[in-house]
């Protein structure tokens, strides 16, 4: 079979293809600018208004959110703890034991943050590195700043795998990781999962620091990214959504509503 030289595509055609189909075949999520963006106002609303309101509005929120990104088992799981913290503390709240309410209030605060928490684990979930430090390059974020905000994004989830991979290997040597063992023998348990975790992160801190410098984070030439940053209609509409939470938490703390 002869091949003809002439159908060949230009390199611009054949780069504009291979973003399409990433883009096609990437999950739905918000813009990351977006995502940054909410997650700060709904962090201050939490700092600045204790309200069951104001809580429950920043959970529709964020439950609306997953649900367009189609994370709908996710949603399932952090409704299931949110539920758990809410019931217990009310429960421990209930019982007028002295000796509980630590646990009580412990519990009610976590139930409070919960939303945010379950907001930012979406974003790690659903929001790929490039377009991450795409939209921080967008925003005229340091460079120094955006390598640490990505390596703390990327934190969480490399810690799960590593966690996971630790947990395996104990299993097929015969040390699984229970909680008998951890309450029979947590020394041993502790021995057998922390050090080979400890020594996987310290081989984890040099690849990153080969890859930055490979990647020519220091350079002072601009960089260009593969992604394209597009705001829809639903993120305008996350964005309102959250400044309007955030401006009814304003309104509560200074004690206009």
């Amino acid at each position: 079979m002869a091949l003809s030289m002439d159908t060949s595509l230009p390199l611009s055609a054949v780069v504009q293809a291979r973003s399409s189909l990433s883009a096609d075949a990437a999950p739905r999520h918000l813009d990351p600018r977006v995502s940054l963006a909410v997650l700060v106002m709904i962090n201050v609303q939490m700092a600045l208004s204790q309200s069951l309101f104001a809580e429950m509005g920043v959970l529709a929120l964020t439950v609306a959110v997953m649900a367009y990104c189609r994370r709908f088992s996710a949603i399932v799981r952090w409704l299931a703890f949110y539920a758990l913290f809410a019931v217990t503390a009310q429960l421990l709240v209930a019982s007028g034991s002295t000796l509980l309410s630590p646990f009580a209030a412990s519990l009610l605060m976590y139930r409070h943050v919960l939303p945010a928490f379950m907001f930012a684990f979406n974003m790690i979930a659903t929001t790929r590195l490039g377009e991450l430090a795409c939209a921080l390059q967008a925003i005229r974020v340091p460079s120094n700043v955006s390598v640490a905000v990505c390596v703390a994004f990327r934190f969480l989830p490399t810690m799960g795998r590593e966690f996971s991979a630790v947990a395996d290997a104990m299993k097929t040597r015969g040390i699984a990781l229970t909680p008998k063992s951890v309450v029979c023998h947590p020394a041993k348990t502790a021995e057998h999962f922390l050090v080979p975790v400890i020594a996987r992160l310290g081989q984890i801190a040099d690849e990153l620091g080969n890859a930055v410098v490979v990647r020519g984070v220091g350079a002072s030439a601009h960089r260009t990214s593969y992604y394209r940053l597009r705001i829809c209609a639903v993120d305008v509409a996350c964005l309102i959504a959250a400044m309007v939470l955030l401006a009814f938490a304003v309104c509560l703390r200074a004690g206009v509503l």
